[in-house]
């Protein structure tokens, strides 16, 4: 069976509220912030080489594990990821999992970009940033957003039947092929709060805030503070 690997990059610096495609020097707060750029090649911090494209690397590099497209396993993993000050990598964590062989393969091969990385910078200055990659697995012909749309309209019957622990597990399947739709993630954090998990819900919504979405600012105010359940722990 034929399969494709869709690769989508989305990068965020952790202490920006907003997502942004930061590939040029921002001024935030009197500070002049430049995010990570990732060159393609083992670099130095001083290296002034032009930076490459991480989607054709990731492209090149990245394999449908077997196990995976046998089972027609598919959705999108995000990893999250440090750039160090000298332009390594550290701290991968799985925001987003598909199965346990898909997030591995794609923390295998960020894994190889150690070093070819030049850092972000404060006011001139390497400092260590957090980044993310989205990754979408895709079996030929499937359609992704109308699976989610699918999950999430049954997960709504179920919530308006006070079924909470169902409509939870249709949301999860809904977050694995969509996991940047700020309705379901809203609803998912609604539906954790019903179901007992309060840092859960507040990690949903803290994301949504991440996102620049202010459709959980009631949420957050009412149940969270934002240095218990900060989207990023």
């Amino acid at each position: 069976m034929k399969t494709t690997a869709i690769l989508v990059l989305f990068m965020f610096i952790a202490f920006l509220s907003t997502a942004q495609d930061l590939t040029e020097t921002k001024m935030l707060r009197d500070v002049d912030v430049t995010p990570p750029s990732f060159m393609g090649v083992k670099t130095t911090v001083l290296d002034l080489a032009k930076s490459t494209s991480i989607y054709d690397y990731l492209g090149e590099k990245i394999e449908y594990p077997k196990m995976s497209e046998n089972m027609m396993k598919e959705g999108c993993v995000i990893i999250q990821f440090t750039v160090l000050e000298n332009g390594d990598l550290d701290n991968f964590e799985v925001i987003n999992s598909v199965t346990s062989d898909i997030d591995n393969e794609v923390i295998k091969v960020l894994k190889s970009t150690d070093g070819m990385w030049r850092p972000g910078k404060n006011n001139g200055t390497p400092v260590a940033m957090e980044k993310e990659v989205a990754v979408t697995f895709q079996m030929e012909n499937s359609d992704h957003l109308k699976l989610a749309q699918k999950f999430y309209r049954r997960a709504n019957k179920k919530f308006e039947k006070n079924k909470y622990k169902k409509a939870l597990r249709l949301l999860d399947h809904a977050l694995v092929y969509q996991p940047y739709d700020k309705a379901v993630l809203l609803k998912r954090g609604q539906t954790r709060l019903l179901t007992g998990n309060m840092g859960g819900a507040c990690q949903d919504w803290n994301r949504l805030k991440s996102l620049g979405s202010d459709l959980a600012d009631a949420y957050l105010e009412k149940h969270c503070e934002m240095d218990d359940y900060a989207v990023n722990k």
